[in-house]
């Protein structure tokens, strides 16, 4: 990922790796692209902690980390304040067993459509955390088989409507309470095939004071059914098509992070994947449409033009 930039990614980064072998994922796993550049700006002093049974966390020079992706369950305010204010007993029991400055705590995006009241435990107080989001779309398969049309009793058929593709995709990337409310103290986007861009925003929610929340596109050969040589161009082919924008919402100003002056077919990403081949060649016209319309609202929100 990195031999694209030869010359200045070497001079930019640390050389030094902290995601190394021994790991279980596939082979092109976005996720694991993901933590490789995470662990680069959390660095090499850290110490192995359990804090919960399934989970895995590192905590050092206050930073407490949990790489695996917690459920609606597992997000309790006892685990979190265990997390942020460890003590010996925690320690002797596998938690951190200090009190850290900030929390880094590893979510599944899919969390939100299982528990939507996930979210009001992340917005309803300020902490010394960052939610690092992995989002491997795979709500998108419910929407595959909405989009199929459907008989009713009476062999009618109800495709999907322009409004509710319109609320869905407006919500995909990022919970809109987050999104628009700005109920958290920094908020973006990000994708494993942009690693300064992610590495950036990570620094940026590391060192906010407050709630910082990270939703990061990590493309899943297994899952998305593709090669799994094209993880980076299927991740390149989400930002540049609209699909996936990447932004960032700091003091309550959005900013457009990777602009696209012209977008892509949507149909060049979605053909790479095998998962979207029952689309009729209409639903990914109305997709794309709504596309449109939302890389336009969110262009003019960066310019200020929609407050």
């Amino acid at each position: 990922m990195l031999s694209r930039y030869p010359v200045f990614i070497p001079k930019l980064l640390p050389r030094d790796e902290y995601f190394v072998s021994g790991r279980r994922s596939c082979k092109g796993c976005g996720k694991a692209l993901a933590v490789r550049m995470i662990s680069k700006m959390i660095g090499k002093d850290v110490s192995f902690g359990n804090p919960k049974s399934s989970l895995s966390g590192y905590a050092q020079a206050g930073v407490g980390l949990t790489w695996d992706e917690l459920s609606s369950d597992d997000l309790t305010d006892s685990l979190i304040a265990r997390i942020l204010t460890g003590n010996e007993r925690d320690s002797e029991a596998g938690g951190f067993g200090k009190r850290i400055r900030k929390a880094v705590i590893g979510i599944d995006r899919r969390i939100f459509a299982k528990d939507p009241l996930a979210l009001t435990g992340i917005l309803k107080e300020q902490k010394e955390i960052i939610y690092i989001c992995y989002d491997n779309e795979m709500y998108m398969d419910e929407l595959i088989k909405r989009f199929l049309p459907s008989m009713d009793a009476h062999g009618e058929s109800h495709p999907l409507g322009k409004n509710e593709v319109r609320e869905f995709i407006h919500n995909k990337n990022m919970p809109s309470l987050i999104r628009e409310n700005n109920s958290v103290a920094y908020a973006a986007t990000s994708c494993s095939s942009y690693p300064l861009d992610l590495m950036e925003k990570i620094k940026k929610g590391l060192q906010v004071s407050g709630t910082a929340f990270i939703n990061v596109l990590t493309p899943c050969p297994t899952t998305w059914r593709f090669n799994p040589d094209l993880t980076v161009n299927l991740g390149v082919l989400a930002v540049n098509t609209g699909f996936y924008p990447l932004f960032e919402i700091e003091s309550g100003k959005l900013k457009v992070t990777k602009r696209v002056l012209k977008l892509q077919p949507l149909a060049d990403y979605f053909k790479i994947q095998q998962r979207y081949i029952p689309f009729p060649p209409e639903m990914i016209a109305l997709i794309q449409e709504v596309i449109v319309e939302e890389h336009e609202k969110l262009t003019a929100s960066a310019k200020g033009k929609d407050k």
